[in-house]
């Protein structure tokens, strides 16, 4: 996100509040973390009832039906 002084300010990948870390102590997410964290803010969103098809999903989107005659 930033930093301030001699921290680095993070936040969530969902957003929140950030918090200062050492930069000593961090380090980047390999791509399976990444692809976990990205993939578990999905699920939480479907279960939610964001990201679900509606009337004005666009066919031939991911989530669109394929069909809606």
């Amino acid at each position: 996100m930033g930093h301030e002084g001699p921290y680095l300010q993070l936040r969530p990948l969902s957003g929140g509040r950030e918090w200062d870390a050492d930069p000593d102590r961090v380090r980047p997410l390999t791509p399976t973390e990444l692809l976990h964290a990205r993939l578990a803010e999905t699920n939480a969103r479907s279960r939610a009832g964001a990201g679900l098809v509606g009337p004005d999903t666009p066919l031939g989107c991911a989530n669109a039906p394929a069909d809606r005659s």
